[in-house]
This record gives structure tokens, sequence and C-alpha cells, in this order.
């Protein structure tokens, strides 16, 4: 193992795209018109995985893109995504 402790995440630069996945168009908050984006499935290097084994937080994750301003502004007026 390697001297570097990552105690809470895995640095940006480690994350690369897995899978794509184009989504119909939808309010955009943040422009305030409908526009495309994309679901992106992001995953962690498994080389950097191996080096420091921070095994406990390499899950994938989805990230939503606006195709119009880059941002996730799919809910406004103060309301979050709640996840079961």
């Amino acid at each position: 193992m390697t001297d570097a402790i990552y105690v809470c995440g895995v640095p940006s630069d480690m994350h690369h795209v897995i899978k794509v996945v184009d989504e119909p168009e939808r309010w955009c908050f943040h422009e305030r018109k409908r526009r495309t984006g994309k679901h992106i499935l992001m995953g962690v290097d498994f080389d950097w995985l191996q080096r420091t084994e921070a095994w406990g937080w390499a899950e994938p994750f989805w990230k939503y893109r606006c195709d119009g301003c880059g941002g996730d502004y799919r809910l406004g007026f103060g309301m979050v995504w709640e996840y079961e």
C-alpha cells in the first residue's frame, strides 16, 4: 500500500465514464427552457484502487448533465431528490 490515505472519496481525476444514456427533453430550471440531457455512469480507475486499497469508495455512481448548461437543474424551488 502507498503512503496516501483517502478518507472521504476518490479524487475526481480517477473517475472515468462507463456508460452514457441520452435523456429526452425536460425542464432546466437554470436556463428556464426545455433541454435534452445525459445520465452518465462514472467509475473509478481499477489501477488506482489497487495502489491505494480504497475499495470502500469505489462504487460506480450516476450523474445527470444538461446538454445546455452542463448542470443538474431538473428540480427547482428548493426541492431535493430522495432515495430509499
